[in-house]
Formats: C-alpha cells, sequence, structure tokens
C-alpha cells in the first residue's frame, strides 16, 4: 500500500512537472509608452467586405540608420470604400510609418517611406550590396521598393528596378539564389480581384483566379529579371505565407509556399542546365506538406535541435495548426509532427496568422510564438482572439515536446488582438526577444519580453547573406542552430542577428558560421551575455 502511494505520487508530480511552466517569463504590450503610436488604417468608420483591408497587416524589423538598435516598418491599409472620406475628413489616406529605435524609445521619421497604400507585407534587405539596408513592400496594386540611402532617407525606385508588378501580392522573402552574390527576392501571389471564376462552387480565395509566384533575379546593377515560371514555379494558387531555407542543408535555399486552400509547395533549389543555372524543383516524396488547408503564416526554425529545419504553418477554423519534422540533415525528410508536439487538437478553433520561433525563456530551446484573429472581419471590437506562447521543453529533456504558457506568460491577459501579421527582435538590447504585433483596424502592440532568467548571446554579422547558419555549441556537445532568413511569419521579417538563448551556461564551447558560398568561420570559448559583432 505504501509503494502504492509513493508510485501515485511519483506520477502526479512528474506529470505536474512536464505541464507545469518554471518561468519567470511575461510580456508587456509597452508599445504606446514607447512611442509607437500606430492605428491601423482600415475600417475607420464601419465595416465593409474588403477582403484587402481584411487581411494586410505586415512589419518587419530592419536597422535602416547602422545604430545597433532595430527600427521597425510597419505597413498599412484602408478600406476602399472609405478612401474618398479619407481624404475629406482626415487631409490624406492612411500612410505605412517608420519608426526609429532610439535606445528603446521610437519615434516616427519621415525617411521617404510612409507613403499610402493598400499594403501587404515588407523585407528588408541590402539589394545593392552599399551596407546600407533597402526596404520591399508588398501591395495589392504596385509593389515598391525603397532604396536605402545612407543619410537617413530611402527613394522609392520599384518601377526602374522592374519588382513593381501589379496584383495582389503578399509575402516577400530574400535570398540569393543562383549564387553569384546578389540578393534576389521571392514574392508570394494572392488572388487576382479582377478575374472572377463565375462558375466556383468553393468560398474566397476561390472564388477568384490565383495570381502566379514571381522569383526576381538581381541584375547586380539595381534592376532585376522576373523569372519565376522558367525556374519551374507554374500554379496559379493563393500564395499567403513563405520562407526561403535550407532545407535539405546542401547550403543553398529552397523554397517553401503556403497556399490558402491549395496544396502548400516545397521546393529544392537544383542546379539546371538553363540560362538561369539552378532551378527549383518540387518535393514529391514529402507529401505531408502539401495539405490543403487555409495555410497562413509559416516559420521554419531547427526546433528539436536534430540540425535540420522544421516548419510550421499556421492555419484556421477547425483544422489543425501543420508542424513537419524535417528528419534528415542531408535531404528534405518531412513528417507530421502534430501528434509529437504535446498540444492537444493544436490550432482548432483559432484562425492563425503570425507566427515565430525564438527562445523567450533563454533555456535552450526556440519556443513558438502564434498571432490570432478572426477572418472575414465583421467587428473590429469583437474578432480579436488571444496570441498564444508553446514553450518548448527540450532543454528538459522532453525533445520536441511543448505545453501552452500563454497564461503563465501573461499573454492570455494582454489580448484578445485582432492580429496578422508578428516580428520578432530584442528591440531594447536586454538579451530577450520581444515581439511586434501588427492588427486590422487597431494599434500596434509591442509585446516586451520580461523576466527570462537565462544567459545568452546573439550574434550579429555584418553582411551576412540570408542562409548563413549560426551554430552555437555548448559544454555539453548541445548544438543550437540558427539560420538567416529574410521574411517569414505572416507578411513581416524579424530581425536578422542570430539570437541563442543557453541557460545556465557561461561560456560557449564554440561558435561555427557557415556560409552559403561554403566559406565557413570558428570562434571558440565565446562569453555570454552580450551583443557580439562579427565581420
Amino acid at each position: 500500500m505504501i509503494v502504492l502511494v509513493i508510485y501515485c505520487l511519483w506520477v502526479l508530480i512528474g506529470c505536474q512537472s512536464a505541464e507545469t511552466i518554471p518561468t519567470n517569463l511575461t510580456f508587456s504590450d509597452v508599445a504606446i509608452e514607447s512611442g509607437l503610436e500606430f492605428q491601423h488604417g482600415a475600417f475607420r468608420w464601419g465595416m465593409s467586405g474588403d477582403p484587402v483591408a481584411m487581411m494586410g497587416g505586415g512589419l518587419c524589423w530592419l536597422d535602416y540608420d547602422g545604430d545597433g538598435w532595430q527600427d521597425l516598418y510597419v505597413v498599412n491599409s484602408y478600406a476602399e470604400r472609405e478612401a474618398g472620406r479619407w481624404q475629406s475628413e482626415e487631409g490624406g489616406l492612411p500612410t505605412s510609418v517608420l519608426y526609429r529605435n532610439m535606445q528603446g524609445a521610437f519615434a516616427a521619421v519621415d525617411a521617404g517611406v510612409n507613403v499610402a497604400m493598400r499594403g501587404n507585407g515588407c523585407v528588408s534587405a541590402d539589394f545593392n550590396a552599399d551596407s546600407h539596408p533597402d526596404l520591399y513592400v508588398t501591395t495589392a496594386r504596385v509593389n515598391l521598393l525603397f532604396w536605402n540611402n545612407g543619410d537617413g532617407t530611402f527613394s522609392e525606385g520599384g518601377t526602374a528596378a522592374g519588382v513593381d508588378a501589379y496584383g495582389w501580392q503578399t509575402a516577400a522573402n530574400v535570398g540569393d539564389l543562383n549564387g553569384d552574390g546578389w540578393l534576389d527576392l521571392f514574392v508570394a501571389g494572392y488572388v487576382n480581384i479582377n478575374r472572377p471564376l463565375e462558375s466556383s462552387t468553393l468560398g474566397f480565395p476561390n472564388t477568384h483566379e490565383g495570381m502566379p509566384d514571381l522569383v526576381y533575379l538581381n541584375n547586380g546593377d539595381g534592376t532585376f529579371q522576373e523569372v519565376g515560371e522558367q525556374v519551374g514555379l507554374q500554379q496559379l494558387e493563393y500564395g499567403l505565407g513563405a520562407v526561403l531555407s535550407d532545407f535539405d542543408g546542401d547550403s543553398d535555399l529552397d523554397l517553401f509556399v503556403a497556399n490558402d486552400t491549395n496544396p502548400n509547395r516545397l521546393y529544392t533549389n537544383e542546379s539546371a542546365d538553363n540560362a538561369l543555372g539552378f532551378r527549383f524543383v518540387e518535393v514529391v516524396d514529402s507529401p505531408a506538406v502539401g495539405d490543403t488547408n487555409s495555410g497562413m503564416g509559416v516559420a521554419s526554425a531547427d526546433y528539436d535541435n536534430s540540425g535540420g529545419s522544421d516548419l510550421f504553418i499556421t492555419n484556421m477554423g477547425r483544422q489543425f495548426h501543420s508542424v513537419y519534422r524535417n528528419e534528415s540533415q542531408v535531404a528534405v525528410a518531412m513528417s507530421n509532427a502534430g501528434s509529437r508536439f504535446g498540444v492537444p487538437e493544436f490550432g482548432v478553433g483559432w484562425t492563425g496568422w503570425g507566427t515565430n520561433w525564438g527562445d523567450f525563456d533563454l533555456d535552450g530551446d526556440l519556443d513558438l510564438f502564434v498571432a490570432h484573429g478572426k477572418i472575414p472581419v465583421s467587428n473590429i471590437a469583437n474578432d480579436g482572439e488571444f496570441a498564444q506562447l508553446y514553450e518548448n521543453r527540450t532543454a528538459q529533456g522532453q525533445i520536441g515536446r511543448f505545453v501552452n504558457a500563454s497564461s503563465t506568460s501573461q499573454l492570455d491577459y494582454l489580448g484578445p488582438y485582432l492580429a496578422r501579421g508578428s516580428a520578432v527582435a530584442d528591440y531594447d538590447n536586454d538579451g530577450d526577444l520581444d515581439i511586434a504585433l501588427a492588427t486590422i483596424g487597431g494599434e500596434l502592440a509591442l509585446l516586451r519580453n520580461d523576466g527570462a532568467m537565462g544567459n545568452w548571446l546573439t550574434v550579429a554579422i555584418a553582411d551576412a547573406p540570408p542562409g548563413t547558419v549560426v551554430t552555437a555549441i555548448l559544454p555539453d556537445g548541445t548544438q543550437l542552430r540558427r539560420e538567416i532568413l529574410v521574411g517569414g511569419s505572416y507578411l513581416s521579417a524579424d530581425d536578422l542577428r542570430c539570437h541563442f538563448g543557453v541557460g545556465d551556461v557561461k561560456r560557449i564551447t564554440e561558435l561555427h558560421i557557415r556560409y552559403p558560398d561554403g566559406r565557413e568561420m570558428s570562434k571558440k570559448g565565446v562569453a555570454v551575455n552580450r551583443i557580439l559583432h562579427l565581420p
């Protein structure tokens, strides 16, 4: 009897320790007090069935002035029905805004990028290799490319550069796709509003023809060449989220596209005997990733420290969020890992958008943030949903298992938000990761991370191209892998610096950097709790 009681107590304690979150991590919404007084312009005077206005809401982090502090660009939009009222009553249409970060406090700046648009998403990258990050914005009309002049201002040059595609584009991602040293651009196409499908028996977006996905190769002279169809992207589908990541471990960037109600697509980047030197080849031996769910936000990272790039995709309604684990470091071998994730009915009943991996509690593994908000929007006040944080238990020995930490991290008390894009950065340079969250028709949120107790290291590599992999090797042999990705989540882009939480580790045994062109660099005995700048 005593043995039975002891066993029962052991089971109860064990179960409790697996589900209890031993962390002091909390989030506070500090947008207003930090100077981010941004109001999204859609549905200011009432609702209308405007899908473009309902689905925008991207934002991206960038250090546009090179001072070591992450600035923030927030994309705005408006409902077409309200355009005249904006002009007559407010003196003009709502504009997107660039906020300069001055040691943790933000101020809107007039740098030539605060323009009116029916905006969707944005990314920042140094397209002309002058060491100043440029800015690309997708819209429902004409996409914009803002060149960074290096003096705190930008000049718009999308048309001259050849990247001003007309139509409803969504996700944008950046990487050197053909290995010539210049950064190229992928742009996901969504819906052709001008081409309704009268015979459709399905709901939106299937009521309209899809838009093509676009690939812009950088010519190195300030212009680009669109080659999407030439490199194998031929489907007219409804792309919302995308990521360029090295899924097969061969140092070039592969492509995943999350399509709304159409099959998701995973392509490997393969050498080809054509004028371009490469081609995207769809992976057919990993059919799990081709689900036909809503396919909104995308996040890629090695969440279980196994060495391969895994995938997470947000969906909606009765659909589960999608979790795909890459079973190989040298090939694409995706398996559906939802049942191993440890979260019952993960995502069911929610409408997921932005999503981000990050070691928010600094314990040595990647946690997961997911933003939510209803679609279609019928009531700004009532259509919000709660953001959620799922804490990774890999560092505690439960490899690839997660628990819901939304309540203990205070997210349950901050929302609900009618959220769309989300982007992660250590905006105050205090060593933990914070989250910027865009909403429809509402205020911007800045979720400041407070109370994380572990040690950390942030690695800032000057001019490191997307696809660069930074690996921190800890004293016990654990390898923490971070890949620099430009674009992801939903219409958004994270801080490009590589961030590591390392728990109680006081010195990293080795820091290893692998560049896409094959170059490698190592640094041994790296002290923690600092921002390490590397050339």
